[in-house]
């Protein structure tokens, strides 16, 4: 998954450094983020690239390199061929430590983006010095980043897997059933209501998987098998899926990239006794 980056270790304890002339400096603007004209770590930009940058917000740090992010319009004053590019770029970026360092930096960015001013008395936030949180200048209202919970189920009905295709998504290809955690609910809970609006069938024996945060959309994913229980005829919400099938095992699509914790999901139950 995105966040296995071993031999690379990531540490995002909240620090109030300053920038060495080797650290990373990720720009974003809107939709959009600055990157060198090349591959891999050359696409990265150093803080010795910059003119008179000041305002730099760390982030964490992978390894012993320190990421910053700026909302600062900067002027480079070596290595010019830099290029804004859509953000769904980072996607393509490799190596993959590489990639989670981008996707990770994504959600402080619209954390503090978003957070500008403040939700109760609509003053400007301040940024603590003590802790990784924003204080309002007026009502002392504090705010911390935004982490929504999310659940993704493997269903199964002995030795077959429900896949799923979202309804209104550009995202077409097959996955697993998903949805936010709601106020007031355990992630077993999540997870069985999930499963009950969007295909109508009931869920048994539970069991969790594992985690994966993504920054990208600042939530963080715990994943559960379970069994059906009773009728495995489905009832599709159209609303939100578009297609739900059982599939054997022999005939699952896995068509997703191995960063997600969907396709370990699937590929676990193809290579396991899960359902068995």
């Amino acid at each position: 998954m995105i966040q296995d980056i071993f031999p690379h270790i990531f540490d995002n304890t909240f620090l109030m450094v300053e920038p060495k002339n080797k650290d990373i400096v990720i720009i974003f603007q809107e939709e959009h983020i600055l990157l060198h004209k090349q591959t891999g770590e050359k696409a990265l930009i150093k803080f010795e690239e910059f003119d008179d940058m000041n305002n730099l917000i760390y982030l964490f740090k992978i390894d012993n390199l320190n990421f910053f992010i700026t909302f600062q319009t900067p002027v480079i004053t070596k290595g010019h061929d830099v290029e804004w590019y859509m953000l769904n770029i980072i996607y393509s970026i490799f190596p993959i430590w590489l990639q989670y360092a981008y996707i990770t930096a994504i959600h402080l960015y619209n954390w503090y983006r978003m957070n500008k001013y403040c939700s109760c008395c609509s003053h400007l936030m301040m940024r603590k010095i003590e802790e990784r949180a924003l204080t309002c200048s007026h009502c002392n209202n504090i705010v911390y980043p935004i982490i929504s919970p999310v659940v993704i189920v493997g269903v199964i009905n002995k030795n077959s897997l429900l896949m799923t295709k979202y309804a209104d998504n550009s995202f077409k290809k097959y996955g697993l059933i998903s949805g936010y955690v709601e106020f007031g609910e355990t992630l077993e809970a999540a997870a069985c209501r999930e499963v009950k609006e969007e295909v109508g069938l009931e869920i048994t024996n539970i069991k969790y998987f594992g985690s994966q945060p993504w920054g990208a959309s600042h939530i963080l994913i715990a994943g559960f098998f379970a069994e059906i229980k009773g009728n495995p005829n489905i009832t599709l919400d159209e609303k939100e899926l578009s297609e739900a099938k059982w599939f054997n095992k022999d005939e699952i699509p896995l068509e997703l990239s191995d960063i997600s914790i969907t396709f370990e999901m699937i590929n676990y139950f193809l290579n396991n006794k899960e359902g068995e």
